[in-house]
């Protein structure tokens, strides 16, 4: 009774845990929602006020250097400037020409000759006077002397004060005379948008920071210089400045790039300005997003706990229903699990049967060709150690009788039973090497010809009918072991042999033929053929179908590598006419006259 009362406690603490979960998580997905979707839509919002602010700034800056353009123009063409570059008018008449015009506009202008030296100023009264020193080397006297206009800021060599160079060359007749050179102070502009309370900054081509907002950015590089580089910056147009580099990390999303720039993290949208190799930026503090990200939590959280914790209250009664359906369900997801469970561990167990049977036929497998090389192996080798020592024992009488001549005659079988020995161990060091030999063009033509040769007799004397079918000689080049190929061809030929034994007619017929790529040689009889048991393990080291004592069952294991080794396949498949085919593809070589060996 105790028990039973229980139960109904614990399914109830189990319920209101349920609901407190799905109101939570229910909660958590619609709170991440708006959270996500207010933060898209802030985003959506600062991009596009982003855009058209940059391109505002980008505006205003090309207008604040723009309405300077003129100046130069209108001064290269001015007489007394002319007359002075040309050696027939006095600086002291025109210098003060300058400070009228640099008073009126707020700027500096200097007149240089054609060396680049200062010849009139409009600074001439000052301490900073630019009089007799020489620009050559700054990049906006080299493009007017080039005849253009040129323009270049720059930290002033001799004011130490940093403003925008704008040149123009002075021209008369064709003859360049000097350059008219009008400075503009972008310090109005950049104090204009540190009125205007937002983050604006203007980099140069290599990231530097000359123009900003935040006075501590200033001359300070967005990504890090080279040594020589910022060597360079510091002795032609940043003079003596330190360009360290900022703090910044870039990540690329949808919006644009959100740049964390000394700590504080920006969306940043930039706008290259071409005619001045400049880039501008405006940067949005992501704190208002992250602001407006709050607020929506919290307004969500809120209104959405209240509407769930009603809903749940509605539906209260259907819930149990649903809880008990749901106790019937996890049972039979149970019992099924349990039923997959049982059949997993079948499976495994099968599976363990399998691999140990197969492991089991494997070793099988190796035992019996393990048999058949060792009863091959010493019926092979039995024969002729009987022999020797039937021979050693006739030498020992021989020696005693004095017989020489029957000594040395026993001693001659001896020597040939051993090298019949040697032969057959031969055959297993061929087996057991890889590869090997020296490499050289072999032409497949003259091969043939050489192994044909070398069978002439035994073809005539067992009455074989020969056919060929070849290419011309120079055709069928390839590369590989001469030796070898030779070996694999006599084997070939020798198993036509022994396969056409028992016909009445006896036939061989070798084919070559070649293709774009490949040179085929095939080697057909007409023989008894190879039985479908025997096909498949034609080329296993050890498998042979003839009697023990006929052969080691390696001729064609061996065969199977040199072939390999050179690139190349070789197969057999039965005749529809009777016998077998052998057939050898191997790559060509074409247009190959040097030695492969010896080629670097």
């Amino acid at each position: 009774m105790v028990e039973s009362s229980r139960q109904p406690r614990w399914n109830k603490v189990k319920k209101l845990t349920t609901i407190i979960l799905l109101t939570f998580t229910a909660t958590t997905l619609f709170v991440a929602y708006v959270a996500l979707f207010t933060k898209n839509r802030t985003y959506s919002q600062i991009h596009r006020t982003g855009s058209m602010r940059v391109n505002f700034y980008a505006n205003s800056l090309r207008n604040a250097l723009e309405k300077f353009r003129h100046l130069p123009y209108v001064l290269a063409r001015d007489t007394g400037i002319r007359a002075l570059l040309n050696g027939e008018n006095h600086p002291h008449k025109v210098n003060p020409h300058l400070d009228d015009f640099a008073h009126i506009s707020n700027t500096l202008i200097f007149v240089l000759d054609s060396s680049g030296s200062t010849v009139a100023t409009s600074n001439w009264r000052t301490d900073q006077d630019l009089s007799g020193h020489n620009f050559n080397f700054r990049p906006y006297f080299k493009d007017a002397r080039e005849g253009r206009s040129g323009g270049y800021y720059a930290v002033g060599f001799r004011t130490r004060k940093p403003g925008f160079f704008i040149s123009y060359p002075v021209l008369q007749k064709g003859k360049f005379l000097g350059v008219v050179v009008v400075k503009v102070s972008l310090e109005d502009v950049q104090k204009s948008w540190q009125d205007g309370g937002e983050t604006v900054i203007v980099s140069d081509a290599y990231g530097v920071l000359f123009l900003s907002s935040n006075t501590d950015w200033k001359y300070k590089s967005l990504r890090p210089l080279s040594r020589n580089t910022a060597r360079l910056l510091r002795d032609t147009q940043y003079l003596g400045l330190p360009l360290t580099t900022l703090d910044v990390h870039r990540k690329s999303i949808e919006y644009g790039n959100i740049l964390q720039l000394e700590g504080t993290r920006y969306l940043e949208q930039s706008l290259q300005l071409p005619d001045y190799g400049w880039r501008i930026h405006y940067l949005t503090d992501l704190k208002i997003v992250s602001n407006h990200v709050k607020l929506a939590i919290t307004v969500s959280a809120a209104t959405t706990i209240m509407l769930l914790l009603i809903f749940l209250y509605l539906r209260e009664r259907r819930q149990k229903i649903i809880s008990r359906q749901e106790t019937g369900k996890a049972q039979a997801i149970k019992d099924i699990n349990a039923r997959l469970r049982r059949e997993i561990r079948e499976h495994k167990l099968t599976e363990e049967n399998l691999l140990k049977t197969q492991k089991e036929l494997i070793q099988a497998g190796k035992l019996a060709a393990l048999g058949r090389m060792s009863a091959a192996i010493v019926h092979e080798l039995n024969q002729p150690v009987t022999a020797i020592r039937t021979f050693v024992a006739s030498c020992r009488i021989f020696v005693e009788r004095q017989q020489p001549k029957e000594i040395l005659e026993n001693l001659e079988y001896i020597s040939r039973l051993t090298e019949r020995m040697a032969t057959i161990t031969g055959q297993l060091k061929i087996f057991a090497r890889k590869g090997g030999g020296k490499q050289e063009y072999i032409d497949l033509n003259e091969l043939i010809h050489n192994v044909l040769l070398i069978f002439s007799p035994q073809i005539k004397a067992k009455g074989i009918h020969l056919t060929k079918e070849l290419v011309p000689s120079g055709t069928a080049i390839v590369l590989g072991n001469q030796i070898q190929l030779e070996q694999v061809m006599s084997n070939l030929i020798h198993n036509a042999f022994d396969a056409s034994k028992e016909s009445e007619r006896k036939e061989l017929f070798l084919r070559l033929n070649v293709d774009n790529t490949t040179a085929t040689v095939q080697c057909l009889d007409r023989g008894i053929g190879i039985s479908s048991k025997a096909i498949d393990s034609l080329f296993d080291p050890f498998y042979t179908s003839k009697d023990i004592g006929e052969g080691l069952g390696l001729g064609l294991s061996i065969a199977y590598g040199i072939i390999e080794d050179m690139n190349g396949t070789i197969a057999a498949e039965n005749r529809k006419k009777g016998g077998a085919c052998f057939s050898l593809v191997l790559p060509l070589i074409k247009n190959e006259t040097s030695d492969p060996d010896t080629d670097a």
